[in-house]
């Protein structure tokens, strides 16, 4: 006796370019969408579909926004209303999940909604498939630490979705896809060739909204600079001229290291030589979640260990007490045989114009600072929207640490060299731990 089919209409009915793409993908997909294109309506009911075709046992797949609140702003209403008619269906609306029971196995099939400003907080769940709408916006290391090995067990797949922002992460996902056709799967979609958005209406946009801007969000242009960079024309004159290159290590010079200290957020460390006036950025590191002993140690890992470090720069609130120790991280690195100076604080502002003015003197190692780059690229204003002006303060998100930290460079570098000069430092206290012994 063969077994009913139920037939469950969700109300979803894709646009004629929607329902090409739904049969065009493949285990990784690229798309590149202009605005208004439907690309989340598109993922959501993408998600639903194959969750529900999957016969693995407890399947589970995610939407994943550039931040929580996003995430259910954009998403949460899409993926009730495209799931209220399938039986079985439960809706935790405080974790912003949605369970559907598969009837005759035993299985459920489960729909998260996250988001990826703290990607280390992702760790350690499994998918069968992924959505990472606007990935411009996000954390590169979300891909590539957290949700590519998410996927591995289950081979599951991943949908990387958005409108671009300058050169950036999701340009090099692009490029990655381009070049692996067997898995990847790309494709762009422009306003100008879809049609989707009426042609008055893209008139009209185009007359108020700056070339750019135009470009990037309705014509999906990477070309375009980042609207709101702080450093995009700086760092775009370095690429022109060959400054971000290989950036070797001078052994006779010493290496001061520059850093940006989280406490919820990353810990982003610059390693810098000078000579004359020019300004070499030949290493960096960026890390979440680890003790300050981890950063000591990771001073002399690989070709660090080779440095003959100077002095290590600290952001004013390293003096600050923490209230469990009475110790202050100044002095909890100097315990780890660090000689360091804290910086005065500085304005925002005034950090940023001096980095403004320091960068064209540098050159950064394109390999080792990798992040730190991406960081400078991305740091951007933070965008105003009930003024609909951009504000005169950075955007908090993962390239402020990067970010953060050359501003601490410019400082140092700026601040007046006297005062450096027959610089003294406190005894290091005894101890029979020495962090550099292993």
């Amino acid at each position: 006796m063969s077994q009913k089919t139920t037939v469950i209409k969700t109300g979803y009915v894709p646009r004629a370019f929607q329902d090409v793409l739904h049969n065009e993908l493949k285990r990784f997909n690229v798309l590149v969408c202009h605005r208004r294109f439907g690309k989340t309506v598109f993922s959501v009911n993408e998600l639903i579909d194959k969750g529900l075709r999957n016969p693995t046992r407890n399947p589970q797949y995610a939407y994943i926004a550039p931040n929580y609140g996003q995430a259910k702003r954009v998403a949460w209403d899409m993926f009730k209303e495209f799931t209220r008619n399938i039986p079985g269906v439960e809706v935790n609306e405080a974790e912003l999940r949605i369970d559907i029971k598969l009837d005759g196995t035993g299985n459920r099939v489960r729909f998260m909604l996250l988001g990826a400003e703290n990607p280390g907080s992702l760790r350690g769940i499994y998918l069968d498939g992924c959505v990472l709408d606007e990935y411009a916006e996000m954390d590169p290391t979300i891909w590539a630490q957290v949700i590519r090995p998410a996927l591995a067990d289950r081979r599951g797949w991943a949908i990387f979705i958005g409108t671009p922002k300058g050169q950036n992460h999701f340009y090099d996902v692009l490029e990655i896809a381009k070049k692996n056709p067997d898995d990847w799967h790309h494709i762009t979609y422009k306003a100008s060739q879809t049609r989707l958005v009426a042609a008055p209406e893209l008139k009209a946009a185009k007359a108020v909204m700056a070339p750019e801007e135009y470009e990037q969000e309705f014509e999906c242009s990477f070309a375009a600079a980042l609207i709101g960079s702080y450093y995009g024309k700086q760092m775009e004159a370095l690429e022109e001229k060959g400054r971000i290159a290989e950036v070797p290590h001078d052994p006779h010079l010493e290496v001061d290291t520059y850093w940006d200290l989280g406490l919820s957020d990353a810990t982003a460390i610059w390693f810098v030589q000078q000579v004359g006036q020019e300004v070499r950025l030949i290493d960096y590191i960026e890390d979440s979640g680890q003790s300050l002993d981890w950063y000591a140690r990771a001073l002399k890992v690989g070709d660090r260990k080779d440095y003959n470090y100077g002095v290590h720069f600290l952001p004013h609130d390293a003096a600050a007490r923490s209230l469990d120790t009475g110790r202050s991280r100044q002095e909890t690195l100097r315990k780890l045989g660090l000689k360091t100076i804290i910086l005065t604080k500085q304005k925002i502002e005034d950090g940023i114009n001096a980095a403004r003015v320091l960068l064209p003197k540098c050159w950064i190692d394109k390999k080792k600072c990798e992040r730190g780059i991406k960081a400078l690229n991305n740091y951007e204003k933070k965008w105003d929207a009930k003024n609909k002006i951009f504000s005169s303060k950075p955007l908090h998100n993962w390239a402020s640490n990067g970010a953060d930290a050359f501003r601490y460079v410019a400082q140092g570098l700026k601040e007046d060299s006297q005062k450096f000069e027959n610089k003294t430092f406190q005894s290091y206290a005894d101890t029979d731990y020495n962090v550099f012994d292993y």
